[in-house]
């Protein structure tokens, strides 16, 4: 009788230890199912910003931002040196009016462009006295129409100065004078 009454319970333990077991897996296995999915919501957001063409990025915007700045960023010509923008732009736009071939035409716009690094030298002043000097007396034989005059003055300032200084805007400076000269403006 005592023996009978062991095996039950020796049974009975059995079977709670079978339904533990299962308990356990059903468990495991919800805790899988639950794992699973977050793992893709949070990657869902971001492959379909990635993917989505014409999404706006940090770099596209970027370097459409850094044009204008550095615009701002530039200094201005000193005032007393804008007479030599003025006087050479000048001289270019009326030399660009009385042209009728296209070479010279291109060759007074690529002046044009060129005199820039004149224009930044200016603004960051980095040109010595004596050159500077020099274009206002060049920028004065201008006015005057001398400019034969103004092409000595030229070659004066490239023969007495450091090449590396005056070699961005030299030689285009004679190019302008060359064509007024022989346009007559």
């Amino acid at each position: 009788m005592h023996q009978q009454h062991q095996q039950q319970q020796h049974q009975q333990h059995q079977q709670q230890q079978q339904q533990h077991q299962q308990h356990q897996q059903q468990q495991h296995q919800q805790q899988q199912q639950q794992l699973s999915p977050p793992p893709m919501n949070p990657a869902m957001p971001q492959t379909s910003m990635e993917g989505a063409p014409g999404a706006p990025t940090g770099d596209v915007i970027q370097p459409m931002r850094s044009i204008p700045a550095e615009k701002i960023m530039k200094k201005p010509i000193p005032e007393e040196h804008m007479v030599l923008k003025n006087t050479f732009d000048g001289l270019i736009q009326k030399c660009l009016a009385l042209a009728t071939d296209p070479q010279t035409k291109r060759k007074l716009d690529d002046a044009n462009k060129r005199l820039e690094a004149l224009y930044d030298k200016l603004r960051e002043q980095t040109l010595s006295p004596a050159i500077v000097g020099g274009l206002h007396n060049i920028a004065r034989s201008i006015e005057s129409r001398a400019y034969a005059e103004g092409l000595n003055i030229h070659t004066h300032i490239v023969s007495n100065s450091n090449f590396s200084e005056t070699s961005a805007f030299m030689p285009v400076l004679k190019v302008v004078l060359t064509q007024a000269n022989k346009l007559g403006v």
